[in-house]
């Protein structure tokens, strides 16, 4: 993370007018809680971080700790404006104040967010629907052991490998082998 906060907080202009883009989710199960976030640079360069979490009783609570975290490296790259995009409804409404923050669990982080917006020239936020915050969906899920990131490269599996029997059926269900 250092490197990212190196190679952009002197390059940000002051008359820049292209906003950062932030996707953010948290997720939380049984083997534990993590958040996905993806910085999008007004130069278009893409940024992915799944870090997990203290384990937290609610979703919600992971929501709102992936918006902290993402709006905290958006700082420490001297961000001025951004565009935030989450999939969770309650998060986006209640900074948007259409929702009351009336949990006492919730209250400190909210708290947290207004504080951080604060500190943007100017900011919008977007409720999404979770088909369009895949990335860090996936990027969440992989940190918590959800669902883990597979990265096999499926040229390289041959005929007598295990896997492609697998992988063939993955590419088409309907197929009989």
């Amino acid at each position: 993370m250092a490197d990212f906060v190196t190679q952009h907080c002197g390059l940000v202009n002051s008359l820049e007018v292209a906003p950062w883009v932030l996707f953010f989710d948290g997720s939380t199960c049984d083997q534990g809680a993590s958040i996905g976030i993806v910085l999008i640079s007004p130069r278009g360069k893409k940024y992915e971080f799944s870090l997990p979490i203290v384990a937290t009783s609610t979703n919600n609570q992971a929501e709102y700790q992936a918006l902290v975290k993402g709006l905290e490296l958006l700082r420490g790259v001297c961000a001025d404006v951004v565009e935030i995009f989450g999939d969770s409804m309650l998060v986006i409404n209640q900074l948007a104040v259409v929702y009351e923050c009336r949990s006492e669990i919730l209250i400190s982080y909210y708290e947290r967010c207004l504080e951080l917006l604060k500190e943007f020239k100017d900011f919008r936020l977007e409720h999404v629907p979770r088909l369009h915050n895949e990335v860090a969906n996936r990027l969440a899920q992989h940190a918590s052991v959800y669902q883990p990131i597979l990265r096999v490269c499926l040229s390289t599996i041959s005929a007598d490998d295990w896997r492609k029997e697998i992988i063939d059926y993955l590419r088409n269900p309907s197929e009989e082998s």
